[in-house]
């Protein structure tokens, strides 16, 4: 009957998102919720049907008018208990119990299908990711973090920390409820080894790929797919293993982060340097949001503070903001500048302070905040 292969269907379903943790992604969710509404039209189709067959049969059994036909066929197909509408004949009695038999399993299979929909929780995930698909569409200049772990978990607090726009994609259920219920991130719920996944989050108009997948053959594939579909996007990818470091590289990873090898560095400092330690947690945040590292471009610099030297320029005395380093366009960088360097507009100026005195700078020196 279609009611029970209609609750095998859905029992089926649970069983294999449940168990065997089957990831529906956008386009899989999309054909799921066709499937539901496709069952359910089919519900409502049987239900005509029965109405349909009901109101000719009193019509040409009992010869009655058409709605009074209706009325009786309807009353009867909802068991509401009303009794005989019109006066039946044996012929009609006869008929009226047929269609009360013949009721059961079509009202039983609507009612279960509308029940199994409205309960089914991938089509309620259908709807929650269209909202969460329309704000992911919005974004631009973001950064795309792979993975949900330890490690993205405090990429996404600096992330957010430094009001930078990013999207999550985790295809771990339990993460992503996590996701759900602890953050107000934005996530996608897939392997972000499809390029399907990958288009979904934007990566045409990100400009940053986090991979932090706890396997080092995904991240190499991940970053290979990536450098494909945006070939100037900015890619840091976690290191699991020493010996694929070349690998990633190769791919088109621009930076390769071993947690395990800064971690054993940290450690081993604190023996003997913990007051250094101490500094480096100040000034790169950790723990604290006072000290602020920001890298700026000299083209973004107003007229006055470019093709000059620092100290022509009183950048540094204008603003009361020290400039640690420069960044030139080979990509090494120099610390500590002397005064007489001329700051060129392919340069990049490295600056320190505090939030408030970064801020002040930008909007002292930027031309584009003036």
């Amino acid at each position: 009957m279609p009611y029970f292969r209609g609750m095998n269907y859905l029992l089926h379903l649970l069983y294999l998102s449940r168990k065997k943790k089957i990831v529906f992604t956008k386009k899989g969710r999309l054909e799921h919720f066709l499937i539901a509404v496709r069952r359910l039209r089919f519900a409502l189709f049987l239900l005509v049907i029965a109405v349909l067959i009901g109101t000719c049969g009193y019509r040409i059994i009992e010869q009655t008018p058409w709605f009074d036909a209706y009325y009786m066929s309807l009353v009867t197909l909802s068991t509401v208990g009303f009794g005989e509408v019109i006066p039946l004949s044996h012929d009609g009695r006869f008929f009226t119990s047929f269609l009360i038999i013949f009721n059961i399993g079509f009202f039983a299979y609507a009612i279960s299908t509308v029940t199994s929909i409205f309960a089914d929780p991938e089509i309620h995930a259908f709807f929650s990711d269209l909202k969460m698909m329309q704000r992911i569409n919005k974004l631009q200049q973001h950064t795309i973090v792979c993975g949900f772990g330890r490690h993205a978990g405090e990429v996404c607090k600096e992330l957010a920390k430094q009001n930078l726009p990013f999207v999550v994609i985790e295809i771990e259920p339990e993460k992503t409820e996590q996701l759900k219920s602890e953050t107000d991130y934005l996530f996608l719920r897939g392997d972000a080894t499809l390029d399907e996944v990958l288009q979904q989050a934007g990566i045409e108009r990100a400009t940053s790929l986090v991979m932090t997948l706890p396997s080092d053959a995904n991240n190499l594939f991940v970053v290979l797919s990536a450098r494909q579909i945006n070939p100037g996007l900015k890619i840091i990818s976690r290191l699991n293993n020493a010996t694929d470091e070349l690998k990633l590289r190769r791919a088109g990873a621009n930076h390769v982060v071993m947690p395990e090898q800064i971690g054993g560095y940290y450690m081993a400092t604190l023996v003997k340097k913990p007051d250094l330690v101490a500094f480096f947690n100040l000034i790169s945040n950790v723990g604290t949001n006072h000290v602020v590292f920001e890298e700026i471009a000299v083209a973004r610099l107003k007229d006055k503070f470019r093709g000059c030297s620092i100290a022509q320029s009183s950048i540094q005395a204008a603003t009361q903001v020290p400039i640690m380093g420069l960044r030139y366009p080979d990509g090494h960088y120099q610390l500590n500048p002397p005064p007489e360097t001329v700051l060129q507009p392919d340069m990049q100026i490295v600056v320190l302070g505090d939030a408030e005195q970064i801020k002040r700078f930008c909007s002292l020196v930027l031309a584009d905040e003036a």
